[in-house]
């Protein structure tokens, strides 16, 4: 299993800045102009993702890609329909998340425009320092799965930790679009959740408020990241077949005593995922 380990600020100890320990694993998606196009498509759903979702990443990278330039007509909607084997509504759904985005304009009688490229061709790019944790989030949807109390995290990342007296464990399914891209097991200890409230945990990335008003402050945050498989469960809420690729984000945070006051694991589609590091 690959691992990638970064701390997402200082430590207590040294005051250093931030040192990668362990190699990388990416599931960073190709932009290969000649994409697989119309092969993939017609092969049905990739791990059980809907055909107007695999239509509209597609449709997405060709934009991307220049494939279909910026001011020019695309196919219509019977060639569409014609090169991946579908039917109009399918093509149409995908259209429509397209121009939702703002990627493209349909003109009665004059057909299909690219309006813009988008920003990026990847679901989520994975934070990888406490800047980019806690800045800007693209919009995220979140469907809440479970929330109870319990002893502890199932097993801490951060082992030299402290623990609390017990945690409240949330369990949320994050969506673009409305195609479920990752899952989130939060477990926040219970003194800090009863003091911020359910409210922090509806925004996609709460360590943004939990960095302003955890008393005393983040004393030490790390970040560590796995290649890893889908099992039961986790393919059945992200539409994915057993033992697909995914990418497991874990993130601890300790307050200036020790204690750990947050824990997260994030599991996402090993498709939807970039991760990026400068180099120099």
């Amino acid at each position: 299993m690959h691992r990638h380990n970064v701390r997402l600020r200082p430590g207590r100890e040294t005051g250093h800045p931030p040192q990668v320990i362990r190699f990388m694993a990416s599931a960073r998606r190709t932009n290969d102009a000649s994409d697989t196009s119309a092969r993939a498509a017609n092969s049905g759903p990739r791990g059980g993702l809907p055909m107007y979702a695999q239509l509209f990443a597609l449709f997405r990278q060709r934009i991307e890609n220049g494939i279909w330039p910026l001011n020019e007509c695309i196919p219509s909607l019977d060639e569409l329909m014609e090169e991946f084997d579908v039917g109009r509504v399918t093509v149409r759904h995908a259209l429509g998340m397209l121009e939702a985005e703002g990627l493209v304009g349909r003109f009665r009688g004059r057909g299909t425009f690219v309006m813009a490229r988008p920003q990026s061709n990847i679901w989520y790019r994975i934070p990888m320092n406490w800047d980019e944790l806690t800045g800007p989030q693209p919009d995220i949807e979140v469907e809440w799965l479970e929330s109870h109390e319990c002893a502890q995290p199932p097993a801490s990342v951060h082992a030299g930790a402290a623990l609390g007296e017990s945690y409240q464990a949330l369990k949320r399914r994050l969506l673009r679009h409305h195609i479920p891209y990752g899952i989130g097991h939060t477990y926040i200890e219970k003194n800090v959740y009863a003091a911020f409230g359910a409210d922090v945990l509806a925004k996609p990335i709460p360590l943004k408020i939990l960095d302003a008003r955890l008393p005393g402050g983040v004393g030490h945050a790390e970040q560590t990241v796995r290649a890893s498989v889908a099992d039961l469960d986790t393919a059945r809420l992200l539409d994915l077949t057993s033992g697909a690729p995914v990418i497991q984000v874990t993130r601890s945070v300790l307050d200036r005593r020790g204690v750990l006051v947050y824990e997260s694991l994030g599991v996402f589609r090993g498709d939807f995922v970039e991760i990026h590091t400068d180099l120099k």
